[in-house]
């Protein structure tokens, strides 16, 4: 009886704890931030509210970035200024991070 209450309540905080991971989610808020593609020096990117994105002078992403929004519950696109999808960013800790589309290549934002 009592391995069953256990396994009971092991899933319970297991569950709890994946719902508590999602809803800490970092929030991508208007301001400046470090965008790092590939093996390439991080460089700054100064993020609207309104949904622009707009690399320093030292980004060297191989595509002109201007746009982010969201992509589902805690994601978010970086779109060229054509609007083709660059890369899609999902939380992983403190910052963003996932691939580009083009050559698959890491993709990391963060503060």
């Amino acid at each position: 009886m009592n391995k069953s209450r256990f396994l009971a309540l092991s899933v319970l905080l297991a569950t709890s704890g994946i719902g508590a991971a999602y809803a800490q989610a970092p929030a991508l808020a208007a301001g400046t931030y470090k965008l790092t593609v590939g093996s390439k020096t991080p460089c700054d990117v100064t993020i609207t509210s309104e949904g622009s994105l707009t690399p320093g002078a030292t980004c060297e992403t191989g595509v002109s970035l201007a746009k982010w929004q969201q992509s589902g519950a805690n994601g978010y696109q970086l779109l060229s200024g054509s609007g083709e999808t660059y890369a899609v960013l999902k939380p992983h800790g403190e910052q963003l991070e996932g691939i580009t589309f083009a050559d698959q290549r890491k993709v990391v934002l963060s503060h």
